[in-house]
């Protein structure tokens, strides 16, 4: 007699983020005496739609917020923070699908001290923590 074996379901990758993940606040601070990185960031990741298919969607709500241009991120650092973002989810496992709407709630910089590849690593770092917190 042969052993009937049930069929396995077949799932799909896990999505990132699987769940809202808020308030993720990066400090990304080197005080030494020389110049930075400093980079203060706060994201929210969201899922997107079942039927988005692109890996990560930005919000940039904090200009709106605020009125004064010069308190706004400058686009170096906006493209910076976006590309760490991006790096990290393509780092993700194979079984996992990135389809995240990141909300950047509010983000800080330094004249002297903040520069690109501070903020590309701040990103990263957000994706890293909301990983975490949902349990990936």
């Amino acid at each position: 007699m042969t052993a009937v074996t049930a069929p396995t379901a077949v799932t799909g990758p896990r999505r990132f983020p699987p769940e809202a993940v808020r308030d993720v606040r990066i400090f990304h601070v080197c005080q030494t005496g020389c110049g930075g990185p400093f980079a203060i960031v706060t994201v929210d990741f969201e899922p997107l739609p079942d039927d988005e298919f692109a890996p990560v969607v930005f919000d940039w709500p904090v200009r709106e917020r605020r009125r004064n241009p010069e308190e706004w991120l400058p686009g170096e650092f906006v493209q910076a923070l976006e590309q760490g973002v991006r790096n990290a989810l393509d780092e993700l496992p194979d079984d996992v699908r990135a389809a995240a709407w990141c909300t950047v709630t509010d983000a800080r910089w330094h004249l002297v001290d903040s520069h690109e590849r501070g903020f590309t690593q701040a990103g990263a770092m957000a994706v890293r923590e909301a990983l975490r917190r949902s349990g990936m």
